[in-house]
């Protein structure tokens, strides 16, 4: 049952009334009015849970394809989007990220800094007002707030580098937040997440009431990936520390690899033993929410291919790289619509179409009723990622289709942490430290899950190599390149780049909200 939503979201609109102010790039200067001050908001412990679901939404956001995803994702070597030959999913903001060209102008980036910001503003909001209730029992909410900003941090830390660290619950246009160094704000998210872990539940205490919402196991997953990376963040490795937190999670007993690997990407995969925290999904409640993945990846080929109530829009795809990252025994690789003949992933037979169209959807051959066809769909390698033909460039179905699906918007919660990753940052952080041995054992968990062959022992360049087949489109590919320092390395529809582009720039409509903002090297 996906609780926390149900339970949530008919009081999700005063949730977010009571943001009193954000680091928003369009609010640094502007007072935001609410009949709800943090001394009569809340009243009961309902309230208090319910005004929790607006923080939760908007990492739901984060996961739903949107700016967030496509941030994460585009400027690394697995998800990429062709441009049609009649112009669909070709511009600019596309573009700048696959190649890193991008700007402090770019709206996708200015459109993630503000969702994260927002999330921060929110968060101190509702934080405030708890401490201003006079209501008892709220540690376990209020803990929950503050593992949810420092969340929001570490992404803001991870991509934008040196960012001001914020806890009031509005800013004051006449004494606007200055930056803190990155090493400050990893310090900042560290001190957060070991205040709240002691007010957050462990899996093990919780039932489906909780689903959902972040449980002590999670923080110690986010510390462990913060140590992990603390390398790149701060100057310094902190290997045993991102060993220490993932055996927290390891030892707790509470997660496990599901026996089927594509069992945590079906629409009905809530509450399963994987799954640490994510986005979760209801499109089909009032006020719920769905994510597009499977409708903005699938060809676009009209006449109800695979029964969706809707065309798909023939957007995301990968490079053939990462196709041939798998062995062909390898489940994984079932995720693919590589080169040939398309197959249908519900029963693996080949989709007939009429005829094939380079610039526009293919219309499915129906015996009796299409004067043309059939022929077979061709799935054809894409030349770039400009101007190609609809048929071109290799496609993934990792989260499953949902049967349910509301117009576009589908039900697969979507995980930000899983058991799998939490072995994988011990296998490294093993490895870093010259324990191999121990290290090829937690990648052969992973890998024989999914039938993949043994591996007598790993490198680090193995250990990468997992990652990216394991977390492949699960947001974490960019850091993990960063970390190895391949990130801007060249590679399919890619020139090497520039040093700097390891960070974003700080958006320029924030630096002009706020001039204490200075931009990062390379940005100027």
């Amino acid at each position: 049952m996906k609780n926390i939503i149900n339970n949530y979201k008919k009081t999700l609109t005063l949730a977010s009334a009571l943001v009193l102010g954000t680091l928003g790039s369009c609010s640094l200067d502007e007072e935001v009015y609410s009949i709800y001050t943090p001394e009569t908001f809340y009243s009961n412990e309902k309230e208090v849970l319910s005004s929790l679901s607006g923080v939760y939404r908007n990492f739901a956001q984060i996961t739903g394809m949107g700016a967030e995803y496509r941030t994460l994702e585009l400027s690394a070597d697995q998800v990429v989007v062709h441009g049609k030959i009649q112009g669909w999913w070709a511009n600019n903001d596309f573009e700048q990220l696959m190649e890193h060209e991008w700007d402090a102008t770019h709206a996708y980036i200015a459109g993630t800094w503000n969702t994260l910001f927002g999330t921060v503003g929110q968060a101190n909001a509702l934080i405030d007002a708890l401490d201003a209730s006079g209501l008892e029992g709220i540690e376990g909410p209020r803990a929950e707030l503050q593992a949810l900003r420092a969340f929001a941090y570490f992404y803001l830390v991870d991509l934008y580098g040196n960012v001001p660290i914020f806890t009031a619950p509005k800013v004051d246009p006449l004494n606007l937040p200055t930056q803190n160094t990155r090493a400050e704000v990893v310090d900042f998210i560290i001190a957060e997440l070991e205040a709240a872990l002691p007010n957050l539940p462990s899996q093990t205490e919780v039932g489906s009431e909780y689903y959902g919402r972040f449980t002590r196991e999670a923080g110690y997953t986010l510390l462990a990936t913060l140590y992990l990376n603390a390398e790149v963040y701060t100057g310094t490795s902190q290997w045993e520390k991102a060993i220490e937190y993932a055996d927290m999670v390891i030892n707790s007993g509470a997660y496990q690899l599901l026996p089927d690997y594509f069992d945590n990407f079906v629409h009905d995969n809530e509450e399963n033993a994987e799954f640490i925290f994510g986005g979760i999904y209801t499109p089909n409640i009032p006020g719920g929410i769905g994510h597009p993945l499977v409708q903005k990846v699938l060809p676009g080929i009209s006449g109800g291919l695979f029964g969706l109530p809707y065309t798909p829009q023939n957007g995301f795809g990968t490079r053939p790289s990462v196709y041939e990252l798998y062995e062909n025994q390898d489940d994984r690789k079932n995720m693919f619509l590589a080169y040939g003949p398309m197959k249908d992933p519900r029963n693996g037979e080949i989709v007939m179409v009429e005829r094939i169209v380079p610039d526009n959807n293919s219309n499915l051959y129906r015996e009796g009723t299409s004067t043309e066809g059939p022929v077979p769909y061709e799935i054809i390698p894409a030349t770039g990622i400009r101007n190609q033909p609809m048929n071109a460039g290799i496609k993934w179905i990792k989260w499953g289709l949902d049967p349910n699906t509301n117009g576009g918007n589908a039900s697969n919660d979507i995980a930000f942490f899983r058991y799998a990753d939490v072995l994988l940052i011990k296998a490294e952080a093993l490895a870093r430290q010259g324990n191999f041995s121990e290290a090829t054992t937690l990648v052969n968990d992973v890998r024989e899950r999914s039938n993949a062959s043994s591996l007598s022992t790993v490198t680090l360049e193995d250990i990468l190599d997992e990652r990216g087949r394991e977390l492949a489109f699960e947001l974490a590919r960019r850091r993990d390149l960063i970390r190895f320092g391949q990130f801007n390395d060249a590679w399919e529809f890619k020139e090497a780049s520039e040093p700097f582009r390891t960070l974003y720039p700080i958006p320029s409509t924030a630096i002009d909200a706020n001039p204490n903002l200075q931009q990062n090297p390379g940005y100027q």
